[in-house]
Order: C-alpha cells, then structure tokens, then sequence
C-alpha cells in the first residue's frame, strides 16, 4: 500500500535511512501554536519478525510533499509499536522538534529581586543578626529590607561583620552580570563600612566591587561586569557585608545596622548562538526582557535547535523576577514568557542539513493569510464561560510574603449584562512582581475580553495564501489568521463590528491526516477534550513554598 496523496515519509536511525512511502498505511501529522510539530503517527504494513534498521528510539521521521520537496513535518521517533489483526502493521508515534523544550530540567537563573534568596555565610561576630524585616531607616514602616545587624553589647573586634551571600547563581552554574541596591545605616561612622563583593565558587580572590562608609543618608548603587569587575574572573557568587574595619570593645548603641533594598542581581546572559554576552551596555537595567531569556536558552539548554539562525523578535516589558532554583525546563519557561508576552508564540520547525531544528519566537500574525469557506466542514465550541472582566494574580513579593493582585479589564458582553467574573493566575515564586504580576493580569483578561469564535474547520481542497499568493494543499498550511466565509460571527478581537457572513479566525493547531486527505483546523482556542484538558492541567506552574 501507497500514500494516495504526493507526499513522501523518510525514516532514519544509527542503523539505516530509508524512504518507506510504498509500505505507508495511513499517515497524521499535527502541529500546534505555541509549539510548531507536535505529533505524528504512521501505520506502516511490515512483517512483525523483522527489525528493521530504520525504526527505533530517537531515529528521525520526516515527511516531504514529493511536489517540492518541502517538509510538511519532522521529528523524532519515539514509540514503535506493533500489531497483528488487519495484517502485520507497525505503528509508530513521533513528537516534533518542540519536544526538545522537556529534554533538560535545571536550575536557571536570570533576574533575582528576593530578599529571601540571601544566606548568613560568615559568623566571625557570632552575635551578628541578619533577616528580612521592616527597614528601621524607613518611617513610614512599609518597606522591607534585608537588615544585617550587630546587636548592643555585643564584643567586637576589628574587621568584625556580618556577611549574606546570595547562592542561587552559582547553584545554577551560571555568571553575575550587573549588581544593584539602595542602602540605609544606622548612623554616620568613620569605621563601619557597607560593602558588595563579587567572589567566584572554588577561587579565593574576591572583587569588592562596593564599599562606601555607614550613613543615615543612605545610598544607591549598581555595579556591572566589564566596567565594575572583569568578566574573566567568572564571579557566580555576591555578598553584601557589614564591616568594622576598626572597633575593638562592646557596641554601645543600638545603631549597627546596615539595610539593603530594591536589591536586584542579574544573571550573565548567553546570546542565541551561546557566546557570553559580556558588554555592560546590554545590562543597564535591573530587569531582563523574554526576548533576551528566549535567546539564552538557545544558547544554554536547546542546544538541538539552530540558535545561530533562529528568529527572536525583541520584545519590551521589563520582568524583575525571574529564578528557577528547584530546576525547571524550558518549556515551562516559554510558558511563563507567554504569560507576560501574549502577543507573542514560538514555534519549533524542520531541521537543517546539520540537524538543528529551526525556531522562531515571533510577534502573532496580525493580517489575514488564509481565505476559506465552510464547504469541507465547520462545527463551533465557543462559549462564553471563557469571558473575564477581573483576574487575582497570585505572587510573593521580595520579603517572601505572598502578595495578589486584582487587575480589571473591560468585557463589552459583560458590561452589557451587568456581570463581573473574576479569574485567577498563579505567578508562582519564581516569576512574580508587582509590575509583573500587572502586566500578566492585563494580557489575560485581554484575551478574555471577547468569546472566541472558535470552531474546527475541515480543509480538503486548496485554499488561497494570500502571503504566497497561490493556493496551497491542505497540508502546507501553517499557523496565521484565516478568513472563513459562510459563518454569522460575533463580535470579537479580530472582527469587524458589521456582521457580514464572514469572519476571521486564529489557527491554534492543524491535523492532517492521508486517509481523509484532509486538514483540521483549531480555530482561535483548542477544541475540549479530554486530552487538551488534561494537557492543560499538566502545564501548569508548580508552585514552590517557602
């Protein structure tokens, strides 16, 4: 048995390559947005008794449209199974190059703004205190500070301190780039020093890249690699000190303490293609960008993927907390970007003649490509249990104290019944702030703000690519906005106000399966079933308590 259809499926191990069209029962390929190929199951007629080289664990399939040469799908193998009934069949399952984005899980550090995140390291002065508390230089009582303190009466003697070091980055094998912090103390001095300095784990020199004498003006700095400590030195470890460089007897007053706050660390990032990015000027800020986390896993952990050529569009909203210490794969990392960044997706697509998959992290399309008509089949799920006018956005803010947020949004369907309906997101402890935790609360109830159109829409026939301006088969369509005709629409993000017939709809996902020659489309949310529900469960943040 053959393919009835011009395309072509390549199968490859250590072992053997070969083209196995001729023994091709029946073929899916499926990809999705986020994600690009996601799944593909081939039924192939072989006689059970046989291994053959070409089949196994992590080989390649690939499929061509035998027209062009195109791949419509790729990805590795990765459940061969077999069964006898309607003849011998070798049934083999494959996931797409995103799969990829699960192969890895590590710790991953990139913006640390926790106060919580500091450890007591050195007890020279045994008496010496550190905590998370309400600043004692702010009068207002509100602000939280990291205070290290040298309690009244306690005996001192010269280069006496108490020293905090935050570990989470050399825990996860990764490089300081920028330092910052405000700082208040509790009176001026001639001998007591607030200091930072920079020290790389296994290595015995040290850069104090800060050291500035006690005062109850207080202070405000930022240090950089390159300009402030070399980056050759590798520095993984920061500590914030108090230092008595002189004082020898009992502290008579209770002002020996120094506070430390809107403290901020910054991980060295790598660039897309996994050299270390080490100019100052690309961490002038405290905070780091998804696009920037997007190009260093490229470059630190997807490594299957061509990072050198992978297309990242910059984006703008600056995250302030962003730390995987319990490990964490990349996957749930681009999950966490998207929630902040919802005007983008990413996909993972074909490989190059060296193996690497492509991969794109992109702004979504915002024009029509596809135009179609429900001819083929078209059925809709959309319902408006999916509207939201309010979200409490769960986080836990620099002291370690879990913090919502309550972000509201506007619903002309709600507005118009008189009905506020309040979802929640959980931010977890690894990415959370309040800007943060504001900016995914508005992007969420943005994408809530309207009932999808929705639907699945059955294509067996070319239809036109406005892009390529020709008309293209079912199997090479690819994520975009698709206009349908033939539907009444509601009034929605991507609709005109007029309802004319015709409507225009987001691919989420396509099916396309060679018995039916024929593609199915998820339009602007996936449809719900089981699996997706479950799916989705899964994908959900873990949250880890302190």
């Amino acid at each position: 048995m053959s393919l009835p259809i011009p395309l072509t499926v390549r199968l490859a191990t250590s072992r053997g390559d070969r083209h196995v069209t001729a023994d091709v029962r029946d073929l899916t390929v499926r990809w999705v947005d986020p994600g690009g190929y996601a799944s593909c199951r081939i039924s192939l007629d072989r006689p059970l008794t046989v291994q053959p080289d070409e089949i196994g664990y992590y080989g390649t399939i690939t499929v061509y449209d035998a027209r062009t040469g195109m791949v419509v799908w790729d990805g590795r193998q990765e459940d061969p199974g077999r069964s006898a009934g309607d003849g011998q069949v070798w049934d083999l399952a494959a996931v797409g190059g995103q799969a990829h984005t699960r192969d890895v899980i590590r710790p991953l550090a990139y913006v640390d703004s926790s106060l919580q995140s500091w450890q007591r390291i050195d007890n020279v002065t045994p008496g010496g205190q550190d905590g998370v508390t309400s600043d004692p230089g702010d009068t207002t009582g509100n602000r939280q500070a990291l205070v290290l303190r040298i309690p009244q009466g306690t005996a001192v003697v010269a280069d006496s301190r108490v020293v905090v070091r935050n570990p989470l980055f050399a825990a996860a094998g990764q490089k300081i780039a920028r330092v910052a912090f405000s700082w208040d103390s509790g009176f001026n001095s001639t001998a007591l020093y607030v200091q930072a300095v920079l020290s790389t784990t296994g290595v015995g020199t040290a850069d104090t890249v800060y050291s500035v004498l006690f005062s109850t003006a207080g202070g405000s700095t930022s240090e950089v690699i390159t300009t402030d400590w070399s980056a050759g030195n590798n520095r993984d470890r920061i500590d914030l000190r108090l230092v008595d460089s002189t004082v020898i007897g009992n502290v008579n007053a209770d002002t020996w303490w120094a506070s430390f706050y809107n403290v901020a660390v910054r991980a060295l990032l790598l660039s897309k293609s996994g050299a270390e990015i080490t100019s100052a000027a690309s961490y002038t800020a405290n905070t780091v960008l998804a696009s920037e986390v997007v190009a260093d896993l490229l470059g630190r952990v997807l490594t299957q993927y061509d990072g050198a050529n992978a297309t990242i569009t910059a984006t703008t909203h600056g995250i302030d907390q962003l730390m995987y210490p319990d490990g964490v794969d990349a996957a749930r990392v681009l999950s966490d970007l998207l929630a902040l960044e919802t005007g983008h997706t990413w996909r993972v697509w074909e490989r190059n003649s060296a193996g690497r998959y492509r991969f794109e992290f992109i702004a979504r399309e915002s024009s029509v490509r596809y135009e179609a008509d429900v001819t083929d089949g078209y059925d809709s799920q959309g319902s408006a249990d999916g509207l939201y006018n309010a979200v409490t956005v769960r986080w836990r803010d620099p002291g370690g104290e879990v913090q919502t947020t309550t972000v509201t949004g506007s619903s002309p369907a709600l507005t118009a019944a008189g009905l506020t309906r309040q979802g929640s997101i959980d931010l977890g402890d690894e990415v959370g702030s309040a800007a943060d935790a504001t900016r995914a609360g508005q992007q969420w109830l943005a994408e809530r703000a309207y009932a999808p159109n929705a639907g699945r829409l059955r294509i067996a026939r070319p239809i036109l690519d406005i892009q390529t301006g020709r008309m293209v088969q079912p199997w090479e369509i690819r994520p975009g906005l698709i206009r349908v005709r033939g539907i009444l629409p509601r009034p929605d993000a991507l609709n005109a106000s007029n309802r004319d017939g015709v409507t225009v709809f987001r691919i989420v996902a396509s099916e396309y399966r060679t018995s039916d020659a024929a593609a199915t489309l998820d339009l602007d949310s996936y449809p719900a079933t089981v699996p997706q529900l479950l799916a989705s469960m899964l994908s959900r943040p873990v949250t880890r308590r302190r």
